[in-house]
């Protein structure tokens, strides 16, 4: 796939580039990544490294370029990011517009009103059940 990408980089305008990276590889980082993207980085890494090494092709930096200024150019997060921010996307339309959800999610988070009647300060918000383990931190609640 990068030599694919390390072709282009000279015969088609950067513009170009960056329109190509976002048609056909951000959509598959994006895809899932709630549910991917929660591992261990160890496992991730070779992922972001791929990514970063996308974006310097596609950029026409060199090796030690700075990651942060190809996500910056590009409006786009690092994939640590990306999952932060889809896993916020996805509790604000189950807060907001849980009509869009699939029906599995409709009963997804439990307010803590319904868990008890104390008077607390995120009485309103959702409930955060603890876990002592790193792997039920990582899990998914079924």
């Amino acid at each position: 796939m990068l030599v694919f990408f390390y072709k282009l980089q000279n015969k088609i305008p950067r513009a170009c580039l960056r329109n190509i990276y976002f048609a056909f590889v951000y959509p598959h980082l994006f895809y899932a990544i709630e549910l991917y993207a929660n591992n261990y980085f160890s496992n991730l890494d070779k992922l972001v490294k791929l990514n970063n090494k996308l974006l310097r092709i596609l950029q026409g930096k060199n090796r030690r370029s700075n990651v942060t200024d190809l996500y910056v150019n590009y409006r786009t997060l690092p994939l640590t990011l990306l999952h932060h921010f889809a896993v916020l996307i996805f509790v604000h339309k189950f807060v907001h517009h849980r009509h869009t959800l699939p029906d599995v999610f409709y009963n997804y988070f439990i307010s803590n009103s319904l868990i008890h009647n104390y008077a607390t300060r995120p009485k309103a918000g959702l409930h955060l059940f603890s876990v002592n383990t790193t792997l039920g931190q990582r899990s998914i609640p079924v």
